[in-house]
């Protein structure tokens, strides 16, 4: 699909191959859709004019979202085939599908064990970096000068 802009009361002209449909955002009595391909001899084809609304037949079929979680503050959620999954910490991934809440359940809690474990060892980490710095900045402390034999 191409998608140019219109002028003069034409909001957009679009250009569909064969196989393509029309979303329905661009289903507007001021965009104007051809088509073109080898269902046209590779011409273009005027298939919406100007004032008119697509028939049902050029338009995409709506798909309806897998998910259906409506927000919330519970992160386990239902989808529409009956599966359970829940969303990571940052809230922009799935995981699943389990097939009962109670599997879903015992899977994110052991996700958030796994976090807390990772927390705790980056900690430690950190820790002894920290620890490492401390000491690197007493020894740097605790050298005597030396003194530049070029100075004198």
């Amino acid at each position: 699909m191409v998608v140019g802009p219109g002028s003069n009361g034409i909001v957009a002209h679009v250009i569909l191959a064969d196989g393509e449909f029309l979303p329905a955002n661009l289903n507007d009595e001021k965009v104007i859709v051809y088509r073109r391909g080898e269902s046209t001899n590779w011409e273009l084809q005027l298939v919406k004019a100007l004032g008119s609304m697509a028939e049902e037949s050029l338009l995409r079929a709506e798909i309806k979202p897998t998910c259906n979680f409506a927000g919330g503050s519970d992160p386990l959620h239902q989808h529409e085939d009956q599966t359970w999954w829940f969303y990571e910490e940052t809230w922009s991934m799935e995981n699943g599908p389990f097939p009962t809440y109670d599997e879903a359940y015992n899977a994110l809690a052991e996700y958030c064990l796994g976090l807390e474990q990772d927390k705790a060892a980056a900690d430690e980490i950190l820790a002894e970096i920290n620890d490492m710095k401390s000491a690197s900045k007493e020894t740097r402390e605790n050298e005597p000068e030396v003194e530049n034999e070029d100075e004198n």
